[in-house]
């Protein structure tokens, strides 16, 4: 259970990236709820990629020692996230997220030996940048 879960997450996490894209693609600017669909899509991504830099605190913790200091790296990504979602234009934002989150999954490259798991998270961090190229140039 604890592996399918651990697969399926991620997949469901990525939706709401994939439904931006979507959504902008097809020009649906405003939804129910959400308000804006940049805004919703770019604090979509803002949450998601503190939240990737956040467990690799906790990994940190558990005694993980890459060669990448992980309370440094992992701090710097949630600050230029913030940072960037605050100042940058929508495009440069989506751009942005891109880098960071293949940041992520080089520093998660180095942190597991479990090729399901890195399959899981090369898939996503794909599909992921993927929705942000085409929500950033639709």
């Amino acid at each position: 259970m604890n592996s399918r879960l651990t697969t399926f997450l991620p997949y469901a996490g990525a939706l709401p990236f994939l439904c931006g894209a979507i959504f902008t693609v097809l020009n649906i600017n405003e939804l129910p709820l959400f308000g804006s669909t940049q805004t919703a899509l770019l604090s979509y991504g803002l949450l998601i990629v503190s939240f990737m830099a956040g467990v690799h605190w906790g990994q940190y913790l558990s005694g993980a020692r890459p060669s990448v200091n992980l309370l440094i790296s992992s701090n710097v990504v949630a600050l230029l996230a913030w940072f960037g979602f605050l100042v940058l234009p929508a495009i440069l934002f989506c751009i942005l997220l891109i880098a960071l989150f293949a940041t992520l999954y080089i520093i998660d490259l180095q942190l597991h030996t479990n090729s399901q798991y890195l399959n899981t998270r090369r898939n996503v961090t794909a599909l992921v940048c993927l929705s942000l190229t085409v929500a950033a140039f639709a």
